[in-house]
Order: C-alpha cells, then structure tokens, then sequence
C-alpha cells in the first residue's frame, strides 16, 4: 500500500510547470529514488550477472517481458531486482502487483496502488496509467493466465509509455512478449548462494575443501534452484553439509522455510511444486506422474510407448503442456533430437503421486518392455543406461525370470557398468529360474566380464556351463555363439588349440545362416588368436576384411572392436603408421559409446605406437592413464597387452631422466579419462603448451580452445564429462575477463593465442548403440 509521501511523489511526477519543458523534467526523473512499492528483501541476490545484463538491455526496447520457470527459480527476486537497478527508464515509477491471492488482474492492479476513481477497475488502472512512463511487475500471473494476458495486452495498447515485466510459470502469449526463462543458477552461483545463506544460521559457515564435495552435490541434487538451495543451508543449524546431503531423499520433509512469513506457496518446495501442479489439466497431471517412471529422461517415442495409455489427446501436446508451463524440461541434442527430463525435485514429487494413483505397476510394466524391446532392436544409446538398469530393478522384483532375461540383452553392449553387471548376472544366475537360451547366455556372458576382471579359473568354469548347456538344447546359432565367448576364454589362458576348435566349429555352425554378425565376430575372433600364434600376415588379412564388412553394414560397434584388432596385427608387422590409424579410429567410437574397456585396449595400443616412435614421455603418460583406469573399472587387458607396455614403460624410463620419467607418469596417472583420450587422440597438442594464454585458468584454456574448432556447448561437455551448465558458467567467465560478447571473439583469440588443435584423422564417429 502506499502510504501519504509516496501519492504526493506520484501526484508531483506527472506535474510540469510552466516553465519546465516536459523533457527536461523527463530527465529530472531519472533518478534512484523513483517512486515505487518493491519489495525490500533482507537477504544479498546472488548471481545472475549475465542475466541482469541482458535483461536491462532487453528492457530498453521491449516492453512486456516475461520471467518463465518452475516453482523456486527465483524468477520474482530477479524481476525486483531488474526493476530496481533501472530506475531511470521508468520515471514514473516501478509497481509492484501481487497476485497470488488476486481474483482479476485489473482489480488487484487498483487495490495495491489505491487508484482513485469508479467504473470497472481495468478503466481506473489504464486513466492512471496512460501518460506514464512506468513499470508494472505482475508477479505470479500463472494462476491468471488469460486474465493476465488480456490486461497486458490491452494496457500496452492503451498506455504507450508502459512497460510490464510478468513472472509466469509459461508464457503469457501477448504479441511482442519477449519470453525470458530463468534457468536454474551456473554451479559457481549456486555454490555462492549455499555460503551465504548458510551464514545466516552458521556465521562461522565457509566453503572449503572439507565441504566443498558435499555441498557441491546438495546443490546439483536440488537442481540449482535458489529456493531450495536456500532451505537446505537453512538446515545446517541441525546438521552437517553430509548428514544434509544424505537426507535429500527424503527432500520435501527436509525442505521447509524457517520464514513463518513467506507466501505459503514458498514455506515448502512441496507447495511450490503443488503450486503448479493445481494449474495442470488431468490429463496432463496424468502424464506428469507418469513421467516420473524415467530415469535421466526420456524421449517422446518413450513417453507415448510407456505413459499415453488412458489420456485423452495428442500426447505431443500433452508433453508441450508440461514444458510450457515449467514442469518439464526439453534439450535439444547435437543431433538434432529433443530428449525430455523431469527436474529432480519435480521428479520426486511426481513419483509420490504416481504411487497414490494406483498407475506404478502398470506405467513400470510399460517401461520395462519398451526398454526391452529397444535393447533388443539393438536401438539404444548409451544416454539410455539409467532407465535400462531402473527396468531391471523392476523385473528382478517382479518377472518371472528375475530380469534375467534382460540383463543378459544389457551385459551384451559395450556402454555398460562392466562391474556392475558383472555382479547382477552371477546374482541372477544364482536365484533366477529361467532356463535355456536364456541361461545359457548369461553364463557366456558372465564368462567373459568375469575375464576382464582378471579371473581365469572362474571364467573357464562359467564358459564350460554356457557350452553344456547349449550342446543339450541342439541350437546352432546358440553353440556357434557360446563357442565364441568360450574360445575367447581359453585363448586368453593361452589354451590356443582348445580356442581354434571352437571357433572353426563355430563358423561351420553359421554357415548359411543369416546372423552376418555373429559370424563376423568370430571371424575377429580367429584374427586375434592368429596374432596370438604370430601370424600377423594372416591376421590382418581376415580383419580387415571384418572391418570392411561392418564397416559396409553400418555396424560401428563390432567395427571398433575389429578395428582395435587389426591394429595389433599392424604393429605386429613393423606398420605402426596404420596401426595407429586405426587404434585412433576405434578410440573415437569407444568414447562415444563410453565404452571403457575397448578405451583401455586402443590407449595402450597406441602407447605401444608411442615406444617405435620414441615418444617416451608420451609412452609413459599413455601407461599411466591403462594403469589407472584398468585399476579404476577392475579391468585387465590381459597378460600379453600388460607384459608389452611394462616393456615399453622400462625402455621409456631407461631413456629419460628419474625426474621426467615420474613427472610424466603422474601426468598420466592424474588426467581424466576425457583428457586423456584427446591426449591420444591428437598427439602431445596440449593447452598446457601455450606459455601465455592471458587471464584464464587451465580448465578456461581447454574450453576456449574447443570454442575455437567450432564446438558446442553439449559437445564440449561431453568432451570433458561435465554438464552442459558448467561450460555455459566456463564461457561466461572466458568472456567477463577478456571483455568479449560473443562466442566468436573467443574463438579468435584462442586461435590468436595457439589454442586450436589439430583436426582428428578421421571424425568421431556417432554411436549407434
């Protein structure tokens, strides 16, 4: 309400005196204390910089802009704050409407400002309004959509100096809205954010390395929304950033605000969810609910497979509904496909009402057999990994082979958790009762995980089963297939004789039939064990013929592993040049299907490639990352590959000093599996070469240079295993300390300062897992 001063201010700002042209009081007004009625928050705004930037820019041309995002956004603090820092624009004011609790637009527009006059409220508000050059802040228009709508877009109309900012769950739809959406915070403001709210209960709070981790963790488990950001750290009066972290599943007791008062839709991130959930139709309340069935999100082919049964309408629509209206999230992929996701408050709240509906065991059931039938198809990507092992979750509790039957379709691509299902298939081979093919898979399977985890005898063991038991069922393909995961056991024991026999009788079995790749596999199969005898002339002439063949068929999977192979029968024959090649073909296809034992075989195959070119720093760097990472997923190469790069490592260190030899197998030791794989990828091109690379730190420099060859934001994210909002925070930074604007000047100046790299021989190739 405004009070007697402030009416008299208002009454004073539309005076001009006979002797004070209108421009020149229209200048006098551009002052800081314009009238208005903000509200005055007692808490520091954190962050945002860019977008306050921007948005006063925007707010110089536009005039109705809308703030739209979920519940806790912070979408009304960032509209204050915009409406404070620009006074000048708007001299006749900034008001505030609120409304929450409001039955109609206009009328809350006259009761907050107590605007004199009778007749229908709109009329009072736009007599009011009309010479102004002033600013109105609706707050909450989400539960006035169309009434919110209908008084913006005729109060433009009728008042020519008016400017509206609207904070909106979606967009108000007026002609010339500029849609603004308020995304949850960069990493470094939702840590800052956590400190100093922290601080308000704890004085002594500050983030450290102790608690970095943890803290780190809490805010990307909260989506980086600033409202429950803020009632976590509120929650360090009664426990520890850890004890904090590990509550978090049970979020909505957890997340409540100690202010008693805050709007009631802001005392729990419950309510601010349920908020939005009232303005939903059923229909999509229905599928929101639904949705929650996913893990790490989901596309639309998924989402109508698995939740449009019993939903009236286009389920696209439905699905556009959610995202309209801040309840749902659309990326848009590199590939140019979009790939859906709950927040992962959202996502909790929706699978609380999920199971109230009495829908969970159908929505789960839908699940598990649209995973199971892609999986199948062989149509997945390894993006897909969560919801894949969330289906198993539910078929281990409820099918009648335990999931069995699933994880053995999981364990057979290349983009899975090794270990994990490593561990699942013994579990299940134990307790399921499924028989057959099925069975007798899984023990093949199993065999060979349990080989790359360095167990011989137990490997032999499960092979010999999978042989057994597919010798009594009579199935050709099925022997063929066994033959081939047991051929590869025996081999690796240096049972040579014992694997040929399988093999030859394996390709025998496959004659005529239409299993191209299965056939093909053991072709590679044959390859490999003619280098293991030292045919390497042999050797390469049946794999390259494999790889032709894949290669011919699309099949990029079986390619990089056939690929890795030819290598090895290269280098056998003194061609390290093609070995090269093709290690660094196959390491391309590996990282895109994170795929990391077919990573670990090419970085030491070209570590290998390294010691004939008397690279030594280069071979001991290479060692050390097979070294870590073999250690890091329990996985082992195999003796001859570890006996030649413990030779190549002893030849290196004899050839360098103690000093360089250490320092470079620390390097090795402490690169990330992404640095790494470009390490080897592109020579010993590194931004740790630029000697002055200007303000930025090490991680900038990496970012910039991958700026400058023209990747995206997903792209570089990828490359570097970090999320896509974190490069966005990099670019951010890169800019504010080199005083640039655009992507573009990035680009120039790190090609300008020797940041571009050198193109890969071949593309990466994308996955078709």
């Amino acid at each position: 309400m405004l009070d007697l001063t402030t009416r008299r201010i208002l009454e004073m700002s539309a005076w001009v005196g006979e002797d004070k042209p209108m421009d020149t009081v229209a200048v006098r007004g551009r002052r800081a204390d314009a009238p208005n009625n903000l509200p005055h928050h007692l808490t520091s705004f954190v962050g945002r910089e860019a977008e306050l930037r921007s948005l006063k820019t925007q707010l110089r041309t536009a005039r109705l802009v809308t703030l739209i995002g979920t519940g806790g956004a912070g979408k009304s603090r960032l509209a204050a704050e915009i409406a404070r820092a620009v006074p000048d624009v708007w001299p006749d004011g900034a008001w505030w409407i609120e409304l929450e609790a409001a039955k109609d637009t206009a009328g809350a527009v006259v009761g907050m400002l107590e605007l004199p006059g009778s007749g229908p409220a709109q009329n009072v508000a736009f007599s009011w309004l009309t010479a102004k050059r002033a600013l109105l802040v609706l707050d909450n228009c989400e539960q006035l959509l169309a009434d919110c709508a209908a008084f913006s877009h005729a109060a433009l109309q009728r008042c020519p100096q008016l400017t509206i900012i609207a904070t909106s769950r979606e967009a108000l739809g007026v002609p010339g809205e500029v849609r603004w959406p308020v995304a949850s915070l960069r990493d470094s403001d939702a840590l800052h954010l956590f400190e100093a709210r922290a601080r308000l209960v704890s004085p002594d709070f500050k983030l450290s390395a102790p608690n970095h981790d943890p803290v780190e963790q809490i805010c990307v488990r909260l989506d980086r929304l600033p409202l429950a950001i803020e009632m976590a750290a509120a929650r360090l009066d009664v426990m520890s950033e850890k004890e904090l972290l590990n509550n978090l599943n049970d979020r909505f007791r957890l997340l409540t605000s100690g202010t008693r008062n805050a709007p009631q839709r802001q005392q729990t991130m419950a309510a601010a969810i349920d908020w939005s959930h009232r303005l939903l139709t059923d229909d999509e309340a229905r599928l929101f609910r639904r949705l929650a069935v996913f893990q790490g999100g989901f596309t639309l082919d998924a989402a109508e497979a698995v939740c449009a049964e019993g939903t009236e309408g286009n389920l696209l629509e439905l699905l556009g509904g959610l995202v309209q209206k801040s309840m749902a999230v659309a990326d848009r992929l590199d590939d140019g496909s979009t790939r859906y996701r709950l927040l992962e408050s959202h996502h909790a709240y929706a699978l609380g009402r999920l199971r109230e509906s009495g829908d969970i065991d159908l929505v789960n059931k839908r699940h598990y057999e649209y995973f199971r039938d892609r999986l199948a198809a062989q149509s997945l990507k390894s993006r897909e990994s969560v919801n894949l092992w969330a289906a198993l979750e539910w078929a281990r509790e409820n099918m009648e082979d335990m999931g069995l039957s699933l994880a053995v379709e999981v364990a057979d691509v290349e983009f899975t958790d090794h270990s994990r299902v490593r561990s699942l298939l013994l579990d299940l081979l134990d307790d399921s009762p499924a028989p057959g093919a099925v069975r007798a898979k899984a023990f093949n399977l199993a065999a060979r995980l349990v080989l790359r985890a360095g167990d011989h005898e137990t490997s032999r063991s499960l092979a010999d089963a999978s042989v057994t038991l597919a010798r009594e069922l009579q199935d050709p393909e099925l022997i063929a297939y066994v033959n081939d995961g047991a051929g590869t056991v025996y081999r690796a024991r240096g049972e040579l004789d014992d694997a040929a026999r399988m093999y030859d009788e394996a390709l025998v079995l496959l004659k005529g039939s239409a299993n191209r790749r299965l056939a093909i596999e053991v072709k590679n199969s044959l390859g490999l064990l003619a280098v293991e005898r030292g045919d390497n002339a042999a050797a390469r002439e049946i794999l390259a013929g494999c790889v032709a063949q894949s290669r011919s068929e699309g099949d990029e999977t079986g390619m990089a592993r056939q690929l890795e192979s030819l290598a090895n029968a290269e280098l056998g024959l003194g061609d390290a040049r093609a070995a090269a090649s093709h290690w660094t073909e196959a390491l391309s296809i590996f990282r895109d299907q994170n795929d990391p034992f077919g990573m670990i075989w090419c970085l030491g195959g070209l570590a290998l490639v390294a010691a004939v070119d008397e690279e030594h720093e280069r071979v001991l760097r290479l060692a050390a990352v097979v070294d870590r990472m073999s250690r890091e997923w329990s996985l082992i190469t195999g003796k001859s590959r570890v006996g030649q790069l413990e030779d190549a490592s002893r030849a290196a260190r004899a050839k360098l000093s103690d000093r360089k030899s250490e320092g470079a197998w620390n390097d090795g030791k402490t690169m990330s599996t992404a640095k790494a794989v470009e390490f080897a990828l592109r020579g010993n091109a590194t931004t740790d070469a630029v000697v002055d690379a200007g303000p930025l730190s090490k991680r900038e420099l990496e970012v910039a240079a991958m700026v400058a060859e023209g990747m995206t934001s997903r792209q570089i994210a990828e490359r570097l295993f970090i999320a896509e909002r974190t490069v966005e925070g990099h670019l951010e930074r890169i800019r504010n300390k080199l005083g640039f604007r655009s992507r573009t000047e990035v680009a120039v100046w790190a090609v300008e300062h020797g940041l571009g790299s050198r193109t890969l021989d071949k593309p990466p190739p994308t996955s078709t897992v």
